[in-house]
C-alpha cells in the first residue's frame, strides 16, 4: 500500500493509476491526513440477475421468452420542448377550470 500527497498524485496520476490497475491500493494524503483511497474496482455480483434467477427457480415469475425492443409511434414521442408545451397545457387547463 502506497501513500501519496495530492500534488504528487495530480502530477503523476497516470503512474499511480498503473499501480492501481496492477492491484495496489493508494492512500491519498492531505497534509499527512488520509482523505481517500484509490483501489481497483472489485466486480460486484449482479444482484438484479441473481434475484431474477432465484424468482424463476421459485416459480415466482415467468421469464420473458425473448427480448424485444419497444418502439413508440411518432404520435407518442415527445418533442425537445415538451416541458414548455406540457406546462402551457396544464396552465391552460387550470385556468379554464377556475373560470
Amino acid at each position: 500500500m502506497k501513500s501519496v500527497g495530492i500534488k504528487d498524485l495530480k502530477n503523476n496520476l497516470s503512474n499511480y493509476l498503473d499501480f492501481v490497475r496492477n492491484g495496489e491500493t493508494i492512500i491519498v494524503m492531505d497534509r499527512n491526513t488520509p482523505i481517500a483511497e484509490l483501489k481497483k474496482l472489485s466486480k460486484s455480483p449482479d444482484l438484479t440477475q441473481a434475484f431474477i434467477d432465484e424468482s424463476v427457480a421459485n416459480n415466482s415469475i415467468i421469464p420473458a421468452k425473448e427480448r424485444t425492443i419497444i418502439t413508440f409511434p411518432k404520435s407518442l414521442r415527445l418533442k425537445n420542448n415538451y416541458k414548455e408545451e406540457i406546462s402551457k397545457s396544464w396552465k391552460q387547463a387550470y385556468l379554464e377550470d377556475r373560470e
